[in-house]
């Protein structure tokens, strides 16, 4: 059996013990992302320095737009892999009808936290847990396996990656101390 079913089959074995518990499954696992984006939006819309808001931003929507509307897209055209419940003939907590890898929503999820991260690394550290919960909760209703989760993130890692080479920080966001710098070369001139 190999490693990706057997955790899938652990993780999956805890639902229908408790009509509460597959209640709190199918809301971080469905629902989770909306509260979650939300949140980021707040964050970024309530950043102080617009320059830093705009390219929080830009970095968000390059990564979404390559990772999820490029790079997933491509990947679930070529790449058919069924979702556990289909594959295994097991009733999940909600349907899901796309293809299972890569999970959309760990690279939504790992997206955003990252992004976050780099504007506030506590704020930051709470959407990582949020990515990490959706995807573990993902995996306990039966629409993704482990690896669909790993290949999100990865995925998520390599659209900010690019992202951040493409809108670097420092040409956008120069630090209060640069600022006084230049004001002061320009004073002295």
């Amino acid at each position: 059996m190999s490693f990706d079913l057997q955790l899938f089959n652990f993780a999956h074995g805890i639902t229908d013990l408790s009509p509460i518990l597959d209640w709190v499954v199918v809301f971080f696992a469905q629902y989770l992302p909306y509260v979650a984006a939300l949140i980021a939006f707040i964050i970024i819309v309530r950043e102080k320095v617009w320059k830093k808001k705009i390219w929080a931003f830009l970095v968000l929507t390059f990564s979404f737009v390559f990772s999820k509307g490029f790079v997933v897209e491509a990947i679930h055209y070529f790449y058919d892999r069924p979702r556990p419940f289909l594959a295994l003939g097991l009733n999940p907590l909600f349907p899901e009808l796309s293809n299972a890898f890569p999970s959309s929503h760990a690279v939504i999820l790992t997206t955003i936290a990252l992004v976050i991260y780099l504007l506030n690394r506590k704020a930051g550290v709470w959407f990582f847990i949020f990515a990490i919960v959706n995807g573990i909760t993902r995996v306990v209703a039966g629409v993704h396996w482990p690896t669909d989760i790993v290949g999100g993130i990865i995925l998520a890692f390599f659209g900010v990656f690019l992202a951040l080479k493409l809108f670097p920080e420092r040409e956008y966001i120069s630090s209060p101390h640069q600022e006084e710098k230049v004001e002061e070369s320009i004073a002295h001139e």
